[in-house]
């Protein structure tokens, strides 16, 4: 009797010493960030339709897969993007909701609405010893990316944001080029020179990212020629840097300097929003694919880091108004195969089939900067023209370029209001007395009508269908996987994502 009562007297004391030291191990491992390696992917006017358009895209055209990668997350929800000022936000005031969970109004860059600087991830991520990362196939200092980098009161002062990114906490940084202004005779590479004197290693092209993970200090990488944003997917040649070269160069770089202790990565797909502002459907859909190529590049990272690695895919607002679906309750997403080109790849074509030489002239320029004017001289040809002999095309040599170039009137058929609109179209901008710079002009680019509507046609008749060529006030999906995934679900807003993911990463510690 005397020894069972002392086994039980025993007992009760080691539940009483052990208990509460496995208790505060518990509690203490509860403490300490699961989460080592954040990816944040931002989908620039990227709308809950431009992902189910894509698909459906895919299926009919076999451009892409039937399934986009991130629309199958376990976690899938949708959240507001209203500004401070605003029921439409722009990528500015987008972004920095995205990057700091503060609303402000329409064109600030990462301050409140009183214009005081707010911090963001990147800095919140350096300031707790993590690696820092932004990639974007836009220009490095455009809105989006500026959001994590800099504190403007305006997006428009592209190279304010260039100089304080020289300064910023960013590790790796990747991007088309610079934006620059042309009222202050400051060119791409004056940036990149004060880049290098800031200690910045500057890679271009992907023949120079190989061996970046040996590479000392800060490292920027550029596309491989000079330009302000990369070429869309569909126009894409052999020779083009691609996002995903940017994400594979910048995880090799930011794993070998900071993988013990983790990172914070954010990449955007910014030319979705072009395709979007342009109502060009399959450009729209080839770059979500190609925004998935890379989180493809992600998740296979997170194959080898499944416990500890976030990936959060979202949008900072919906551009065009797209809508699924015809009004008679169809869609043929297959007629889609027969535009291979952008819209402004399309125009630039047209203009050098019909146009005189001096008026070739006027293709978009750089995001963010206004498009060269119609009727003036290309870029790099100086003094006067010679006048040549013009020769308006008529309406069957501007119908054998469509059906060459769109498959109209030969794959696809087009109905006698079409074909009556476009000739309409085709009379005032080439008939006699006609205006032959007839042109629709959205953000980013000048297009000729008769191309715009040509494929605005060839977008409806196959079910895709734009309210406009400009930002809307939709929500916009948001997408997780991987360790703390789960802690989005009530997610319903976008200033609500950033602190989520600074508690999830322990950056607030």
């Amino acid at each position: 009797m005397k020894r069972t009562l002392k086994y039980a007297l025993l007992s009760i004391l080691l539940l009483l010493v052990f208990v509460p030291a496995d208790a505060r191990r518990n509690r203490k491992k509860a403490a300490e960030p699961q989460v080592k390696y954040v990816f944040y992917m931002i989908g620039d006017g990227m709308g809950i339709n431009q992902v189910i358009g894509a698909e459906q895209y895919n299926a009919g055209t076999g451009y892409g897969p039937e399934e986009i990668n991130f629309a199958h997350f376990p976690v899938r929800n949708f959240i507001t993007t209203v500004s401070a000022t605003s029921l439409v936000t722009d990528s500015a005031a987008g972004g920095t909701a995205l990057a700091t969970g503060v609303k402000t109004y329409n064109n600030a860059v990462g301050v409140d609405a009183d214009g005081n600087s707010v911090s963001n991830l990147v800095e919140w991520a350096k300031d707790a010893g993590y690696g820092t990362g932004v990639a974007t196939n836009v220009g490095v200092n455009h809105a989006t990316p500026a959001c994590f980098i800099a504190h403007t009161a305006q997006r428009g002062s592209y190279e304010e944001i260039a100089f304080q990114y020289l300064h910023a906490p960013v590790d790796f940084a990747a991007g088309a080029g610079f934006i620059t202004e042309r009222n202050t005779g400051h060119d791409a590479a004056f940036f990149e020179t004060e880049a290098r004197g800031a200690g910045i290693r500057i890679l271009r092209g992907p023949g120079q990212f190989e061996g970046i993970e040996n590479i000392p200090g800060r490292v920027l990488c550029l596309s491989g020629k000079a330009q302000t944003e990369l070429p869309y997917a569909i126009d894409r040649k052999e020779d083009d840097t691609k996002l995903s070269d940017f994400v594979e160069a910048g995880i090799r770089y930011l794993d070998a300097k900071y993988g013990e202790k983790g990172f914070f990565f954010m990449i955007e797909g910014g030319r979705i929003d072009n395709g979007g502002h342009a109502d060009d459907g399959a450009a729209c859909f080839q770059e979500v694919n190609d925004f998935a190529e890379a989180i493809d590049v992600v998740l296979a990272f997170k194959d080898l880091h499944p416990d500890e690695t976030l990936i959060v895919v979202t949008a900072d607002h919906e551009t065009g108004g797209l809508e699924l679906g015809s009004g008679q309750y169809e869609m043929h997403p297959d007629r889609m195969a027969t535009q291979t080109m952008s819209m402004d790849a399309v125009n630039t074509r047209f203009r050098e089939a019909f146009y005189p030489p001096r008026q070739q002239g006027g293709q978009g320029q750089g995001r963010g900067q206004r498009p060269q004017g119609q009727g003036s001289r290309p870029q790099g040809q100086g003094g006067p023209q010679p006048q040549q002999e013009y020769t308006p095309p008529t309406w069957d040599q501007v119908k054998d370029f469509f059906s060459d170039n769109l498959g109209l009137w030969t794959t696809v058929t087009v109905d006698r209001r079409a074909e009556a609109s476009l000739k309409a179209i085709y009379d005032s901008t080439f008939g006699a007395g006609g205006n032959r710079e007839n042109n629709v002009e959205n953000l980013y680019s000048i297009n000729t009508t008769l191309v715009s509507d040509a494929i605005g046609y060839l977008n409806r008749t196959a079910g895709y269908q734009w309210s406009h060529g400009a930002h809307t006030g939709s929500p916009v999906g948001l997408y997780v996987t991987g360790s703390g995934a789960e802690a989005f679900i009530p997610v319903t807003d976008n200033t609500q994502i950033a602190p989520i993911i600074a508690n999830l990463a322990g950056y607030n510690k």
